[in-house]
């Protein structure tokens, strides 16, 4: 996904909270996943939140870290965020973080983070994703921690259930339209994004099956929620009073 393709996104939607298919309520979504990045990681450091949109998580998370900065490779979601979620402790930045100067940078200023990353891997193509991660590991260093949430196969054959079946999800469509979303090949499936993690030089503390709660809701009148994965891990040989185990 492009810049340009994500700021013409994030442009056209309207202001207010949950424009946006996966912008749910935080107690919905990162209020869930910080138990499980807490578990294993120092919340002294500061956070990444990679792929921050709105801001909506990025702002609750900061009453958990003392330091949060949200980056977004769309401007007009990093001026989104500053405008509406906004706390003394975030800042927000565009940043592409597949360009290792930029990470260098981050690390310069920051040191050793935590990493928050939500549906990122997903719109990356094979190679960049390599990328990612090992540009994330180096935000990572010797004391931070990541916690991903992932779309897998499965959620694209979910997606693509429920509209070839006749539900009127109109973001959901919509995305899927633009972007592929629920048809591009996603990085987990079977053990994958743990193996892809595995190959990139992290080791995974845990792992497991996660719903991705949606604010779009089905024809029944419930809450959309998709199938996902969920992996927190840290670079390898890295993992500060940490077990490696499998959830």
């Amino acid at each position: 996904m492009t810049g340009a393709a994500w700021d013409a996104f994030w442009s056209s939607l309207p202001a207010e909270p949950g424009a946006a298919l996966w912008d749910s309520a935080p107690r919905l979504t990162a209020a869930r996943h910080l138990p499980l990045l807490r578990d294993h990681a120092d919340l002294s450091l500061p956070l990444v939140d990679v792929g921050c949109g709105s801001g909506r998580q990025t702002q609750w998370l900061a009453r958990h870290f003392p330091q949060v900065v949200g980056v977004d490779i769309a401007e007009a979601a990093v001026e989104l965020a500053a405008a509406s979620h906004g706390a003394p402790n975030v800042t927000y930045r565009r940043a592409d973080l597949l360009d290792e100067d930029t990470v260098t940078a981050l690390r310069a200023e920051f040191g050793d983070v935590n990493v928050y990353m939500r549906g990122v891997l997903h719109q990356l193509a094979p190679d960049d994703r390599t990328r990612m991660l090992r540009n994330l590991r180096l935000l990572l260093g010797g004391a931070g921690v990541l916690f991903t949430q992932e779309l897998t196969e499965r959620t694209g054959w979910y997606i693509a259930e429920l509209l070839a079946g006749g539900e009127q999800l109109p973001k959901t469509a919509g995305l899927a339209a633009h972007f592929d979303f629920g048809a591009r090949i996603a990085p987990a499936h079977d053990g994958r994004l743990r193996l892809l993690f595995e190959g990139n030089g992290y080791d995974v503390v845990a792992d497991g099956d996660i719903a991705l709660h949606t604010t779009e809701h089905t024809s029944g009148g419930h809450p959309l929620e998709l199938p996902t994965r969920y992996l927190v891990a840290c670079a390898s040989d890295m993992c500060v009073g940490t077990d490696v185990t499998r959830t």
